[in-house]
Formats: structure tokens, C-alpha cells, sequence
């Protein structure tokens, strides 16, 4: 895949001040997701910020690099956290820093295991503030922050039944095809008929 400046502005744009989860089955397709992302961030020309909570874009840098022209990753940021760290720490670091580049974490599961690890009990209550506070933080900023998490509902599932992705502005299921990736809004709303597809050529 390759994308110029006009598919990123059209993909990114509708997502510009909200924060947005993509829902993706497995590893696999996040693989497909995270190089897609990068190519769309990096044909943007303003860098990002990748808070790496999995250590899967560190671990698959090589394969992801070429999905970023040099001057994109000149001005990329990559968190990784220490094992052990106080999570805490870490997101209160993301919304001091000032910043206004679009934002890309992986994955919501860990991050949910990480805030729950010290005080389970706490967990959703925690959660749901950190995601209001970016919420906020891409209002202010611009953003987006876009999040990739594991689905782990079933395929047919009774309301009100929840996923953690329900708690972003926006939810998006990402569908790998033999041509491209399809995007599809089940909450919130982004791009003209909530659906978006990118074709692997580009185009």
C-alpha cells in the first residue's frame, strides 16, 4: 500500500478531535492494520506518536518502517513502557507532553490489563476516565487518537453486551479483503457513509 496526502487527509480528517477504536480479529490483522495506519500517518507529513503498551511495533519494526517515508519517522515518537512501570505515569506523561500529533496506541486489551493489575476492582472506573481524558485531549489537540484492540466479543452477541471499544467516540470493525482493509463505524460516526476502504494499490 501506498498513500499520498489525499487519502490520508481523507481517511484522517473525519477522525481529526476524537479518539477511535479499530476492532481487529488477531495478530495478523493488525499486522495489515499497523502498516496501513503508518503509510495514512506518515502521508499526513505531521508525525505521530505510537504508545507501544504490546511492544508490537518495536518488535515489527523492520516490517512496518517501510510503510513511513523518512521524514515521518524523523518525527515519530515511540513509548514503550518498562515492565513494571506505573501506567499511570505513563498516560499522565501522554497529556502533559503538549503535543498535537495524532496519537496511535496498542492495544486497549493491554492497556485495560495494565490499569486493573494493581487494583482490579477500580479497573472500569479507571479506564473510562483515561479514555474521557483523551477524549478531551483530542478535542483540544486536534488528535486523533486512534487505539487497536482485540475483539473479544463473540460474533453474535446480545446487547448489552459491551466491548471495551464502546467506551471511544468512535468503534470501527477493520475487515482484512484480498485487495485492502474495509473500516466500518458500528459507534459514533467518521467518514461520509461510515464505511472506508483502502485498496492495497493505494487507491
Amino acid at each position: 500500500m501506498s498513500f499520498g496526502d489525499g487519502q490520508s487527509r481523507l481517511f484522517l480528517e473525519p477522525l481529526a478531535g476524537k479518539t477511535a477504536a479499530f476492532r481487529l480479529a488477531d495478530r495478523p490483522s493488525n499486522i495489515k492494520f499497523a502498516s496501513a495506519i503508518l503509510k495514512l500517518l506518515g502521508g499526513s507529513r505531521r508525525g505521530y506518536h505510537i504508545l507501544d503498551l504490546d511492544a508490537f511495533y518495536s518488535s515489527n519494526l523492520q516490517t512496518l518502517a517501510t510503510a513511513s517515508s523518512q521524514e515521518s519517522l524523523s518525527s515519530t515518537e515511540l513509548t514503550i513502557p518498562e515492565p513494571g512501570s506505573d501506567v499511570d505515569g505513563v498516560l499522565s506523561d501522554l497529556f502533559l507532553a503538549g503535543h498535537d500529533k495524532p496519537l496511535l496506541i496498542d492495544s486497549v486489551n493491554t492497556l485495560y490489563q495494565l490499569i486493573s493489575s494493581r487494583n482490579p476492582r477500580a479497573a472500569t472506573r479507571k479506564f473510562t476516565f483515561f479514555v474521557s481524558a483523551l477524549s478531551g485531549w483530542a478535542r483540544s489537540n486536534g488528535g486523533p487518537a486512534l487505539a487497536s484492540i482485540y475483539d473479544r466479543r463473540p460474533e453474535y452477541y446480545r446487547k448489552p453486551s459491551r466491548s471495551l471499544a464502546d467506551a471511544f467516540d468512535v468503534s470501527v470493525s477493520v475487515s482484512t479483503k484480498d485487495h485492502g482493509l474495509a473500516f466500518k463505524c458500528e459507534r459514533g460516526t467518521a467518514w461520509r457513509s461510515g464505511t472506508f476502504f483502502l485498496a492495497s494499490d493505494g487507491r
